[in-house]
């Protein structure tokens, strides 16, 4: 099955989400969890992305976001990326942190927006960690309930969706997502459409034209920041390394090159191939192999690919 593209446009709403790669722990401790939402909030602000609603479990993660200026990609490329440095840098790893493509959902404000904040606040009910929404201290629920919490997070927009003074919006929304107690809540997911739409089909085909009116976007850095990144962190200038004949430096810089081109940038293999000047697509593909076992086995070489991360970040930043 194709995997669907991603569509962005001023005024998006999104529900996101990931998991850890091969399903492991995205955080490892109480540490971990508060320097992701410390991050989360950072690049929210830093991109004007709104922050609506989250949860973090442990090898899966919930958001809601609001995308004003429509850069979803942006925000999420550098945000990822500088979490995985961080985590690989405390834990002494290397390698992906998250599953290779996030979902992103579209969700249909008017009709969805409730019921998407709802589910994600009662993800940890449905998964039995606890009993009430509350009682979990990894969501922004407890934010809602008191009225502070992470900065950044926009609690009203939910809220506006019920009538009356800030308290009478939070009694009401308290018991939309938790009902009257007499029995447990029902928490169905939300119906997604074609993998990428949450509301019903005219939605879903509205949102689709606006898509192909407005960019449609995979959401990576370029091969160009890549081939900067990576050409300054190794020391070898571009030419060097698409020539035929190579050093170990250079070899290195070349599996380096298509690793990340392929995890942060998913450029082509024939995209690739035609840059390293090979033949046959499987050159680019097996350097991107040698990569992966490097890094489990070469901390110099997960530390160079650390760096330049670090780097891509900081060009979303600039």
């Amino acid at each position: 099955m194709a995997r669907p593209i991603r569509i962005e446009y001023p005024g998006a709403v999104y529900h996101i989400i990931y998991r850890g790669n091969n399903r492991q722990a995205i955080f490892r401790d109480d540490a971990d969890r508060k320097r992701y939402l410390e991050k989360l909030s950072l690049y929210c602000q830093e991109k004007n992305v709104d922050l609506l609603s989250y949860c973090l479990l442990s090898n899966h993660v919930h958001l809601l976001v609001e995308t004003p200026e429509g850069n979803l990609s942006k925000m999420m490329q550098a945000f990822q990326t500088s979490y995985t440095v961080y985590f690989n840098k405390r834990h002494g790893r290397t390698g992906h942190v998250f599953e290779q493509r996030y979902k992103a959902r579209v969700v249909d404000k008017d009709n969805y927006l409730l019921q998407v904040s709802r589910y994600i606040h009662l993800n940890p009910v449905s998964a039995r960690i606890v009993e009430r929404p509350q009682d979990f201290r990894w969501s922004s629920y407890g934010s809602y309930l008191k009225g502070k919490g992470l900065t950044g997070l926009k609690t009203e927009s939910v809220l506006a969706y019920f009538s009356g003074s800030r308290s009478r919006q939070l009694r009401q929304y308290r018991d939309y997502v938790e009902g009257d107690g007499s029995e447990k809540t029902y928490n169905p997911a939300p119906r997604v459409i074609k993998q990428i739409f949450i509301g019903n089909d005219d939605f879903a085909e509205a949102i689709r034209r606006k898509g192909n009116r407005s960019s449609v976007h995979e959401g990576h850095y370029s091969f160009q920041k890549i081939m900067q990144a990576v050409s300054a962190v190794m020391r070898v200038e571009r030419e060097e390394i698409r020539r035929p004949e190579r050093s170990e430096r250079v070899q290195r810089s070349r599996e380096m090159l298509c690793y990340i081109a392929r995890r942060y940038g998913e450029v082509g293999l024939q995209e690739l191939a035609k840059f390293l000047q090979v033949k046959e697509l499987s050159t680019a593909s097996h350097a991107v192999r040698r990569a992966e076992a490097r890094l489990k086995n070469d901390s110099g070489f997960g530390r160079r690919v650390d760096q330049v991360l670090k780097r891509l970040v900081s060009s979303m930043q600039a």
